[in-house]
């Protein structure tokens, strides 16, 4: 947790959270631009990726059956060995930098903190085994069976679950920050309006 801790002191500055913002972002709309609608289009459903409840063996196979070489290609690359190896990792880094900002200037430290810093880069663990499970079953290397469509499909859950406690903590934390304020300006301007009497001199 030390490393983690070390690693977040170098990210958490305003300039490198945006950083890794706009780099996780510019990489997201990639794949919404580019290469999500043709293969969506192909299969005729969401990619497995976006399948957010998970699948069942059935839409596997027919995520499968309808993919063409070419759709599979692009799914391969530069979908899954590229743009999908770099988003996980960059928005776990913003998340995760996020959060440990948000906890230093909140003056918040506690078990529960130390494990929300680390739920980003376990959903970018749960991303990256989904993505192998993809390409076992699209490149046809491994037959479709419920126990590989039950990993995948569990990874594909797990990413997103634990991707929304990390942006509910966010909220939650941004929202306290935001209390934490409010409360200082109160005090400033009581402060200011009603000074200490200094006593009358006769």
């Amino acid at each position: 947790m030390s490393i983690l801790n070390s690693f977040l002191l170098k990210t958490s500055s305003v300039k490198k959270i945006c950083i890794s913002f706009v780099a996780s972002h510019l990489v997201l709309l990639l794949m919404w631009l580019f290469t999500l609608p043709v293969i969506n289009d192909q299969i005729g459903t969401q990619v497995f990726d976006l399948q957010t409840f998970g699948y069942n063996v059935s839409v596997a196979e027919s995520i499968v059956d309808n993919l063409n070489n070419e759709t599979t290609a692009l799914y391969l690359f530069p979908q899954l060995s590229l743009l999908d190896v770099l988003y996980p990792f960059l928005l776990a880094l913003f998340l995760s930098s996020l959060l440990f900002r948000l906890f230093k200037i909140t003056q918040t430290k506690s078990k529960v903190t130390s494990i929300l810093l680390v739920v980003p880069f376990l959903a970018m663990i749960f991303d990256y085994a989904e993505n192998i499970g993809v390409i076992l079953m699209i490149t046809k290397s491994i037959e479709i069976s419920e126990t590989i469509v039950l990993l995948s499909s569990t990874f594909t859950v797990l990413k997103g679950l634990l991707t929304s406690i990390a942006w509910i903590a966010i909220l939650v934390y941004a929202i306290k920050w935001f209390g934490i304020k409010i409360i200082e300006r109160n005090k400033k301007q009581t402060t200011a309006h009603h000074p200490k009497s200094s006593g009358n001199k006769f």
